[in-house]
């Protein structure tokens, strides 16, 4: 064999490391095990990532960090403010009542257990954990001692009363714990009980709305009246950071506890108190300008650049980007209140066919992300592939399907059904991806006699538009969500139990809510799997939403930014190991 031979066989393995690991197919220990394997090291591993990218949107075209991402050796400096960039308005800090949680909450709070690297359940608060062989009872030891930011308590009784208010009283505690009886304490150890064995019982706790919060400060503070200081003013955490400041639509600050006595997960390199003094996150909802930020200097690191920005950015010596597939989706809200629009499935099959997923993913994220054709993005460990059969884009089909169901054009074009024209309102948060989308979208119902009316308003009011009963609700409205564990947060989307919110279509569907029961009964694996498959196909057939598709996670820092990793596990990054070397 000659050496181009050599290196293009080289080059093709690689490839195929690189997309089974960042598709989660194989470990981090297993994807540096092959590199090495190859005769590629490290430093290697940036040109073959770049080099997999090509027009393959399934390749996720990657930057390692030179050694900022990981470092943590001699020479560290204590102290400064981490800058960073955040795409989104920041949410208070509250993980009962709010409705989307940010960096903020993985410097504010633990959680009792998170994942590591190989995306294995690890202790965090909790310093071990354990299940019954019955699946029917889960263990919590919690290290005797431990005081949260005002220096109450948080022991076994203040960790099992927050987690049980999660489970009564938050928007999505209720319908994600069905399968658990609640929570008790015995002696330094909270005691979960469920009603069934359940293989995904552990993936909430490892979210921020089941962050620690102390109970007794949050109920002080006013609970769920809505007169509550809690999460704006204050807030009352277990992770290395205190909550300082909170702006909505400008920024949040957070500021090192120096009482920190250190995280239980073996994913956290630093023992104790944070090396930063500060972090601070700016928001800044227009893409554009968070590249520019980063690169004058006024930024240190950015989570969620402008995809046309991207490239520039990689080619940028100064700095370093991360990059994996993102459990998240944008798809549009469909308020079965207006049954004139969205009533019947071949409408919404028709709609589904005039979108290009395809053409959207290129065009508006520029190949950083993948066309959806059920609920999933294809990265998660359970898709289901036969999704695929259904939502490709066909013009005719769509205005075959629309014809079918009644539609004919009028004199405009546009479409006409029993007297009603098929315009509508549509509302869409003002981010600039977002827009983007929706304007795509817009233009393509167009194309097929519809008209969708773009609204764009801030993130609070689109909650508040999107989570109206009835009628009081926009007709259609785009949404992008982000979860580590796509089925918990479509479950409870689509779920009959949480109309009006979140299921901001109010959608009741048989053939879902009987993958959600078999889902809520699944102790095994293969069963977790059957009911994963049903319920994306009855999703992809039955269009509660429209899926449109998911987005790579993308990060990108100054290199002089140590120890800041973000993996695909977390929805972002950890920042106790994180430290300037300026």
């Amino acid at each position: 064999m000659s050496n181009n031979e050599h290196g293009d066989q080289a080059l093709n393995e690689a490839s195929d490391l690189i997309r089974g690991y960042q598709r989660g197919q194989i470990s981090r220990r297993d994807f540096g095990k092959g590199l090495l394997g190859l005769g590629l090291g490290v430093g290697a591993a940036s040109a073959i990532l770049a080099a997999c990218g090509g027009d393959d949107s399934s390749d996720v075209a990657t930057t390692l960090a030179p050694d900022g991402g990981g470092d943590m050796g001699g020479g560290i400096k204590s102290g400064g403010v981490l800058r960073e960039g955040y795409n989104r308005d920041v949410s208070s800090h509250d993980p009962i009542t709010t409705n989307w949680y940010d960096p903020a909450y993985s410097a504010i709070y633990e959680t009792l257990v998170t994942d590591d690297l190989d995306g294995n359940t690890v202790p965090m608060f909790a310093s071990a954990w354990s299940v019954s062989d019955d699946g029917m009872e889960y263990r919590f030891e919690i290290p005797e001692g431990r005081v949260s930011h005002s220096g109450g308590p948080m022991g076994a009784e203040q960790v099992a009363g927050l987690l049980q208010t999660v489970m009564d009283e938050s928007f999505i505690g209720g319908v994600s714990t069905v399968p658990m009886v609640g929570y008790s304490v015995e002696g330094n150890t909270v005691v979960m009980k469920m009603k069934n064995a359940w293989l995904g019982a552990l993936n909430p706790h490892k979210t921020g709305y089941w962050a620690l919060a102390n109970i007794d400060t949050w109920q002080a503070a006013g609970g769920l009246d809505p007169s509550s200081t809690y999460g704006t003013d204050s807030a009352d955490g277990t992770g290395p950071f205190t909550h300082t400041e909170w702006v909505p639509g400008s920024h949040t600050l957070v500021t090192k506890w120096e009482d920190y006595p250190g995280s239980e997960a073996p994913i956290i390199s630093n023992p104790g108190p944070a090396y930063l003094d500060q972090i601070r996150w700016t928001v800044i909802t227009e893409a554009g300008q968070r590249a520019t930020q980063l690169e004058t200097g006024e930024l240190d690191s950015l989570i969620g650049p402008g995809y046309a920005d991207l490239e520039r950015l990689r080619n940028n010596p100064d700095l370093f980007t991360i990059q994996h597939p993102e459990w998240s989706g944008y798809h549009l809200v469909m308020n079965r209140d207006y049954p004139e629009f969205f009533g019947d499935v071949l409408t919404r099959q028709g709609l589904s066919h005039a979108l290009n997923r395809e053409a959207m993913v290129n065009a508006i994220l520029f190949g950083n992300g993948d066309p959806t054709y059920g609920p999933f993005p294809i990265s998660d460990r359970q898709y289901e592939p036969l999704v695929e059969e259904f939502n490709q884009f066909d013009v005719e089909l769509a205005k075959s399907k629309l014809a079918e169901a009644g539609w004919e054009a009028g004199d405009d074009g546009i479409l006409v059904r029993d007297g009603t024209r098929f315009e509508f309102e549509y509302v869409v948060e003002d981010e600039s991806v977002q827009k983007l989308v929706a304007e795509a979208v817009a233009q393509q119902f167009r194309e097929v006699g519809v008209v969708a009316n773009l609204r764009v308003v801030d993130r609070a009011v689109w909650f508040e538009e999107a989570s109206g009963e009835g009628r009081d609700a926009a007709p259609m409205s785009l949404f992008f969500w982000l979860w580590p564990v796509p089925l918990d947060i479509l479950v409870i989307f689509s779920s009959s139990e949480t109309i009006p919110v979140p299921n901001f279509s109010h959608v009741i569907d048989d053939d879902i809510e009987a993958a959600i029961a078999d889902w809520r009964q699944a102790g095994t694996p293969e069963a977790a799997q059957e009911a994963s498959s049903a319920f994306q196909l009855a999703w992809a057939e039955n269009l509660p939403y429209l899926p449109l598709m998911n987005q790579y996670a993308t990060f990108v820092a100054h290199n002089y930014v140590k120890g800041w990793q973000p993996f695909v596990w977390n929805l972002y990054p950890l920042y106790n190991d994180v430290w300037l070397d300026k």
